[in-house]
């Protein structure tokens, strides 16, 4: 199908084009009528009333619209298929089926697709290129329609067929509301009723439901540990079946056979290899494996690309003209070495994310991935990261157009995004996007101007300087950073420095000193509080930062320590009131606040985790007043006590409270030192198998070690260990009252110390029954701060949520590598008065 896509975009380049200009409005009153079919779909009836809504806003004349699909005498706007719609106005059948069409013939107009969504893109694109209105974002703040001479309205119109140069595009975490779902229709980001080679995630899971083959056909599970591992329940999907053996490839090509004849109009069936942790072991999948440690090193895709051409070649026998999707990514990311080429009907959607390409190498690996890829895969697409929920800037624009551009070079198809982006600060880069999805020939540089122009005036040129900033402070590689900011507080306080944002807020100040407008001012505003909302990681981290260098060796550096803590607290405080204001603003910002928050991908919680060298440094200023000059110990304790309530001063002054008072600890075997085996049955999905008694164990992957070891712990008492797990913790559960606050600890080291073994501490809420708390953006974790040594006390303040009935406490590791092992001791949860 992309030949004769190429070939009729070529012709389509020589053809004159014909344009006339037709008069839709004059001398107060319509000139020209809309027409849809007298059985109109939505989506005709939809581009119908926003072409005379935007009519009537530009110059006060509303056309008629006539639902009979009939000829109208003088000029009609013909949406659809009506009675004079010609064989010739629709795209035809050659051509991707999510193209467009508008005609101009004898002073109408024809908005024609093949299907009622692109039809709709019709109208929207004239709504656009001849009405000249945008919509930048959602919601009408961000809405621009030109002002028109009253009464009078003469556009001009240009014939087209418009094939979109990425088809499918699919655009995920960017529908939190209507607005944002209107944004996405009108900029034509969401799917035609009919796309090509769209499905490619994992659905092999579905094949094999544990209900229906686990005590029959073991085998068709995976052998971990020299035993069949059988999922826990029908819609476990991180896992994949034993892919050698002939009956489970059978199996799932008679099940995408049916798939294929249930879903005439879909032309895939999608087996990708995403996040799994469950892989077979057995001696025939390892025989798939380039190498015979191929299994413990994660490398996998030599088996799936074999797996997935065998299912290939039996679809090719009965359903010629499908596909076989699966998605180039994590352990099948990597080139095979075994297999040279993907059967011509695999399509496959390749990672990979230019908002990483400040990192040193990193472009010119992706590119020379991608190339190598391309000449493996005849039908290749696009997966990749914008948002990742990312509360501080992440702005790259112009790396984003390279990427596009680039994309093309290869012939590359499709395009999946995972959005989810904090709209404030990217929106002109993610409206530049979706214009280049259409046409990736376009300059960046122009679509980003006509953004700030449109929506801020005379202030446009300030505008272009702050988002330059944006993007520049982005790609500014920095001590500690790393580029995956998913639920990663502390890789998102590194995306900008704090001299930048107090640069940023400088010239927001200016732009709206600029703004000719109070809409103007308000776009602005809405900006400024965006970069507030981010601000506050990006200050306590680098605060936090100092306080670990800070060598406290005097009473002035003592003292310099805890005024440096207050200030933190009194941000903290300005902080948790702010962000729990920003979800109730009803703007850009607030809108982004609650999807996000809903997704449960904002990573506020983290917050401890950012400040953790404030702890450090209270407990080493306390530990200086005790050696040298006790007498003012009680005196620079109370300093801290009065600090403002905030989550900060609450870890803090419950931990004085608790070294001072030495309450009961809710937890039992907390320090590790009961012997023997566990033998309880384990909760949720955990294991106790390992684990200390009282505790239950995970990991991911089940990968890595978990042990007791004597004599390792603080002052050579027991420590538990966890070692080479990637992420991994143990974990036991606690009842609390809602409203309740509690006070979590946690001593940690490791080898060669906690920061860099991974060691930390999480809380998780559950609800009484068990269930998880639905508000993941509320729970609580903390690392180490870099560059400590020894133990360190990790502090988490817990607030109880409605809903709430017990705790997890999860003491353990996070993206460790095989050779470090975290250590922990003295864990305890006590109520705090």
């Amino acid at each position: 199908m992309m030949r004769y896509i190429c070939l009729c975009v070529a012709i389509a380049a020589m053809a004159p084009v014909h344009a006339a200009k037709v008069v839709l409005a004059k001398g107060g009153q319509p000139a020209a009528t809309i027409v849809i079919p007298d059985k109109a779909t939505d989506r005709e009836k939809l581009a119908a009333q926003e072409l005379q809504h935007y009519v009537k806003a530009i110059c006060g004349v509303e056309l008629p619209v006539k639902s009979d699909g009939k000829r109208v005498d003088g000029a009609g706007l013909y949406i659809g298929k009506t009675e004079t719609t010609l064989p010739g106005d629709v795209p035809g059948k050659e051509l991707n089926p999510e193209t467009y069409a508008v005609h101009v013939r004898d002073g109408n107009v024809f908005f024609t697709g093949r299907y009622p969504t692109p039809t709709y893109f019709a109208v929207a694109s004239f709504i656009e290129d001849s009405l000249g209105v945008r919509w930048f974002a959602p919601g009408d703040e961000w809405e621009y329609v030109p002002t028109g001479k009253p009464g009078q309205l003469t556009v001009e119109v240009r014939d087209r067929v418009t094939v979109p140069d990425t088809s499918p595009r699919v655009w995920s975490g960017h529908d939190w509301n209507q607005d944002w779902k209107t944004w996405n229709l009108r900029n034509k980001t969401v799917l035609s009723e009919v796309v090509p080679r769209r499905q490619f995630q994992n659905n092999v899971f579905k094949v094999f439901p544990p209900s229906k083959y686990a005590k029959t056909h073991p085998e068709y599970y995976p052998l971990i540990n020299g035993k069949r591992w059988i999922p826990s329940s029908d819609s476990d999907a991180y896992w994949r079946p034993c892919e050698s053996n002939p009956e489970v490839i059978a199996l799932v090509a008679d099940y995408a056979r049916k798939w294929f004849d249930t879903h005439p109009d879909v032309d895939s069936f999608s087996v990708g290899m995403d996040d799994i942790s469950h892989m077979c072991s057995c001696d025939n999948c390892r025989a798939w494996d380039p190498h015979p440690d191929s299994y413990e090193k994660g490398q996998f895709s030599d088996r799936h690309y074999k797996f997935v051409n065998a299912l290939a070649r039996e679809i090719k026998k009965t359903h010629p003209d499908r596909y076989i999707g699966t998605l180039i990514y994590n352990i099948a990311r990597d080139l095979p070495e075994t297999v040279d080429k993907l059967e011509d009907n695999v399509f496959g959607f390749i990672t990979e994310t230019s908002a990483l390409w400040w990192e040193p190498g990193r472009k010119q690996a992706d590119h020379d991935l991608t190339r190598e890829w391309a000449k493996r895969c005849k039908h290749l697409s696009r997966y990749d990261y914008f948002g990742m929920g990312g509360i501080t800037p992440r702005v790259y624009p112009h790396a984003m157009a390279e990427q596009i551009k680039f994309d093309k070079s290869l012939g590359m198809e499709g395009c999946y995004i995972e959005v989810y982006t904090f709209m404030p600060n990217t929106a002109p880069m993610i409206w530049a996007f979706s214009k280049m999805q259409w046409d990736g020939k376009q300059d960046v540089d122009r679509l980003l101007g006509e953004f700030y122009a449109d929506m801020f005036g005379p202030a446009s040129g300030t505008m272009k300087q702050y988002f330059d900033l944006l993007e520049r402070s982005w790609n500014t590689p920095r001590e500690g950073r790393k580029g995956w900011v998913h639920r990663n507080l502390r890789n998102q306080a590194l995306a900008m420095s704090p001299d930048d944002v107090d640069e940023g807020f400088r010239l927001l100040r200016k732009a709206s000193r600029e703004a000719a407008t109070d809409l103007q001012k308000q776009r602005i505003e809405t900006l400024r509080a965006a970069l507030q909302f981010g601000s506050y990681p990006i200050k306590a981290y680098a605060m936090s930062n100092s306080l670990v260098k800070l060598d406290i060796n005097s009473e002035a550096t003592a003292q310099k320590a805890l005024e440096q803590i207050e200030q933190m607290g009194r941000m903290a405080r300005e902080r948790e009131a702010f962000w729990a204001e920003a979800p109730k603003r009803d703007d850009l910002l607030g809108e982004t606040v609650r999807g996000l928050g809903d997704m449960g991908y904002m990573a506020v919680g983290q917050m401890p985790l950012l400040e953790a060298g404030a702890t450090a440094a209270a407990m080493r200023a306390f530990s200086w007043y005790m050696a040298n000059k006790p007498e003012k110990l009680e005196e620079a304790v109370a300093k801290l006590q009065g600090m403002s309530d905030n989550s900060l001063a609450q870890g803090l002054n419950g931990w004085l409270w608790v070294t001072k008072n030495k309450p009961a600890n809710l937890l039992q075997n907390g320090d590790f030192e009961t012997p023997g085996t566990n033998a309880d049955k384990p909760e949720a999905d955990w294991q106790t198998v390992g684990a200390p008694p009282g505790w239950n164990r995970w990991s991911s992957g089940d990968k890595g070690s978990f042990r007791v070891i004597k004599g390792v712990g603080i002052n050579g008492s027991t420590a538990a260990a966890i070692t080479g797990t990637g992420s991994a913790c143990y974990l036991r559960t606690v009842p609390v009252e809602v409203g309740g606050k509690y006070l979590v600890i946690a001593w940690v080291n490791g080898e060669p110390d906690a920061m860099t073994a991974g060691a930390q501490l999480g809380v998780r809420f559950q609800k009484a029954d068990g269930s998880w708390h639905p508000r993941r953006e509320l729970e609580p974790t903390i690392q180490p701060p870099a560059g400590m040594k020894g133990w360190q006390a990790l502090l988490l303040a817990v607030t109880i949520p409605p809903e709430a009935g017990r705790i997890v406490i999860m003491p353990g590791a996070r993206a460790q590598d095989a050779d470090k092992t975290a250590l922990i001791d003295d864990v305890a949860v006590y109520k705090l008065p």
